[in-house]
């Protein structure tokens, strides 16, 4: 189903439930009021044969009135209450077979009756048609055998063109459920999404601070009695790469929180300086060698990329520290595809901790229709490769600022 479908359907199923109570309780009052003018406004004679009502006993009028209120009764009620809305509206219906005044003649029992039944077959569940098959079969059979006015084609003719209709609006109120249940169960997913995005950008970008911190910080403990220049060095990589990670999880609030923030804010290949350095100053080699136009490459697909390098990194710096590592970035007409080596050991090489930094690096990939592929060399060192396609169905940057 498309969204405004979803969206027309929810709205029509919310107004159906504001307003159809207030419109019923005015309707049952309403013809309330009409059916004690019906009883007590000597209009015109009318019942059985012509009777008047005004030479009825009073008895018989308060059993009438009695009537009219269960009458009215059913009918505010009968989307609240369907089933017994319909019963209650073919009881008195049959009832009133029983006083001198035939329940045909008047207006309100026969619109009682029919609009309890539509309300049932409407909204009356599983086994609302059979209910009110049933009241309006039998009360309105008894009524017929009673007056000696057996016209069943009539009775089934009114039948249809009641019931179809609420049949109608029972379908239709069926499928709009189906609807508005759909409508959740995506917003549901649609929200796991997100958190699952937003946990796996403040994995790549705490654990990758968090790793050069603790090596920065232990190379200044090797070198602080023997080296305090080196030493002043360290900690001072250690204090810059907290407020790098400080200054991302900041953007990654403002595209949490829906602020204005354009690409330029957010991580991008072309900054990848602060990453390197990192390794660099850790004892490690880097270098990076880009190919072609990064400008071309979306602002989604350059995200992922960037985080792509930062975990690769993060894994060469704790599991083979001061390697070389060598970045290579190539831009082609159709992909980006991202290439870190080092050559440090490969042997025994997985994602850290829980298995969420290369299984997120290959996550990423296949979230764009990518491939990774992530493994020991055959000279020696560890290899990360990722193909990002540059196709203009790839995720937005809506939710946490990047595709996680």
């Amino acid at each position: 189903m498309e969204g405004s479908d979803t969206l027309r359907a929810m709205a029509w199923v919310r107004n159906l439930g504001r307003r159809g109570d207030l419109a019923l309780a005015a309707a049952g009052l309403a013809l309330f009021g009409f059916g004690l003018a019906e009883l007590y406004v000597p209009l015109a004679p009318y019942g059985d044969e012509g009777s008047d009502l005004t030479a009825l006993p009073g008895g018989w009028m308060a059993v009438l009135t009695v009537l009219l209120a269960g009458y009215c009764l059913a009918v505010a009620a009968c989307t609240s209450y369907p089933r017994t809305a319909a019963v209650l509206a073919g009881a008195c219906f049959t009832a009133q077979i029983f006083t001198p005044v035939l329940p045909i003649w008047p207006v309100v029992p026969l619109l009682a009756l029919l609009g309890a039944c539509f309300g049932c077959v409407a909204v009356g569940g599983h086994h609302g048609p059979l209910v009110a098959g049933v009241s309006y079969f039998v009360s309105y059979g008894i009524q017929a055998t009673r007056s000696g006015n057996q016209d069943w084609v009539f009775i089934v003719f009114v039948a249809l063109a009641v019931m179809g209709p609420a049949y109608a609006v029972r379908m239709r109120r069926a499928q709009a459920e189906r609807l508005v249940a759909l409508a959740a169960e995506r917003e549901a997913a649609a929200r796991a999404d997100e958190r699952l995005r937003v946990a796996r950008e403040l994995h790549d970008i705490v654990s990758h601070g968090v790793t050069a911190m603790v090596l920065q910080a232990g190379a200044a403990q090797v070198v602080l009695g023997s080296d305090a220049r080196q030493a002043r060095e360290s900690l001072d990589a250690v204090q810059e790469v907290g407020r790098d990670v400080v200054t991302e999880l900041r953007r990654l609030l403002v595209v949490l929180r829906g602020a204005e923030g354009g690409p330029e804010r957010l991580p991008s290949l072309r900054n990848l300086d602060v990453l390197l350095a990192g390794v660099r100053a850790a004892g490690g080699r880097a270098e990076v060698t880009v190919n072609g136009d990064l400008g071309k490459v979306p602002a989604a697909v350059d995200v992922s990329g960037y985080r792509v390098v930062q975990e690769a990194l993060t894994n060469a710096a704790k599991h083979a520290p001061g390697a070389a590592v060598s970045v290579s970035i190539d831009v082609g007409r159709t992909d980006l595809r991202v290439r870190v080596v080092d050559d440090g050991p490969g042997v025994g090489r997985r994602s850290d901790g829980g298995g969420h930094g290369l299984t997120g690096i290959k996550e990423r990939a296949e979230l764009f229709g990518g491939t990774a592929t992530t493994g020991s060399r055959g000279g020696g060192g560890f290899e990360v490769c990722v193909d990002l396609p540059l196709d203009a169905n790839a995720p937005s940057l809506s939710g946490t600022g990047a595709p996680a």
